[in-house]
């Protein structure tokens, strides 16, 4: 776990773990504050196999209405005791209590990764093949869709500013599914 301030970023609490071997694995897409992230109950591409904001909190800290300070959560992994109050303020957006500290889980930083881009003749085959990867027991780390309009959005994206998007292809407009894959061998 690692305990840090709300105004700390995720990139930021990454690139300071990245010499130990573990990362904080919630990936709203930006470089979000961490107090930003419990605030908004953030999840992201990675929730498939990590979970949300809210299974990645031990305890946090916050400024009450009154002004009193409350600590809640516990550093342990597993615990029932009394009421959850981590879970109540994560995605409340500030209007139980202003967020100062937050203790995330880290999860280890995986030896190999493994990334796919498929794309399907409808929505009904997309959706079908992730139920088929998660009744096989297939843990992906990853997966995003995207309907047939967002490939859309994204090629007329790519085909008026090429000087900027590097080598980003035009797609087939078809629904594609984004997977990633971690493992230690």
């Amino acid at each position: 776990y690692a305990t840090v301030g709300a105004g700390v970023t995720r990139n930021s609490l990454n690139e300071a773990l990245r010499h130990t071997g573990m990362q904080f694995v919630v990936d709203p897409g930006a470089d979000a504050s961490i107090g930003g992230m419990v605030a908004c109950g953030a999840s992201g591409t990675t929730a498939t196999k990590y979970g949300t904001m809210r299974e990645n909190i031990l305890g946090l800290e916050c400024i009450l209405p009154d002004g009193s300070v409350a600590r809640c959560g516990t550093k342990a992994l597993k615990s029932s005791a009394g009421y959850d109050l981590t879970s109540l303020m994560t995605g409340s957006e500030g209007t139980l209590g202003i967020i100062t500290q937050v203790t995330v889980k880290l999860q280890p930083i995986p030896s190999f990764v493994v990334s796919a881009v498929c794309a399907f003749d409808d929505l009904h085959d997309a959706a079908a093949a992730v139920a088929t990867l998660k009744l096989c027991g297939v843990d992906a780390a990853r997966c995003e869709l995207l309907d047939k309009t967002s490939v859309n959005a994204f090629n007329q994206y790519v085909a008026s500013h090429k000087d900027s998007v590097g080598d980003a292809e035009i797609m087939d407009e078809k629904p594609t599914l984004f997977l990633e894959f971690h493992g230690g061998s």
